[in-house]
């Protein structure tokens, strides 16, 4: 947020008007900056899952979190973003991703991190190669029990543009990118 003029930071959306700052998960890349970024946005509150409230969010933030259930909606107006609680999946316990149910956006986080930049914002290509390449150099799954049957779960949304957190956007069948996803994480066949 240094450094960035408010001209800058509200081409999408005035500040004053923004309700949520959203998380997957608590790490310093991820949130470290949150307390500055609700400084000034007056009217925002962090939301995330209630693990990540509970272990994190309550102690770390400057205003109490909005905590939401697995399987819980949340009305932003025109649009309903569902949360789905994914523990250990990618990363720890207190991870959860969530999806606008009307577009089939899925904020799916660490899912599939691609490296480097300079990509287009959204891309109909390749991200699950690139993504897993850079897994095989640095793997932050956490390779729990429930991994597939989390991938599995998500998949059955059937989203049609998975919004990284790190990477190009891509549209497509969602779904059977998360099983692919799935094969590859867990080495099993769908």
């Amino acid at each position: 947020m240094r450094g960035v003029g408010t001209a800058c930071r509200e081409r999408v959306l005035p500040l004053q008007r923004l309700r949520y700052v959203a998380l997957s998960h608590v790490e310093a890349d991820e949130c470290g900056a949150m307390n500055e970024f609700l400084a000034v946005a007056p009217q925002a509150q962090p939301l995330c899952g209630r693990i990540a409230a509970m272990v994190s969010m309550e102690d770390l933030a400057d205003r109490p979190p909005r905590a939401l259930a697995d399987g819980e909606d949340l009305t932003l107006g025109r649009h309903t973003v569902r949360w789905f609680g994914t523990p250990h999946t990618p990363h720890g316990w207190e991870c959860g991703l969530m999806m606008d149910t009307s577009t089939r956006t899925f904020f799916c986080g660490d899912l599939f991190t691609q490296p480097g930049s300079g990509g287009p914002a959204r891309s109909e290509a390749d991200i699950l190669g690139p993504s897993e390449a850079f897994r095989q150099v640095l793997d932050d799954f956490a390779h729990a029990p429930q991994t597939a049957a989390t991938l599995q779960r998500l998949a059955a949304e059937r989203p049609r543009t998975l919004a990284c957190m790190h990477g190009s956007a891509w549209h497509g069948d969602g779904g059977a990118l998360l099983r692919e996803l799935a094969r590859c994480v867990t080495g099993t066949a769908q």
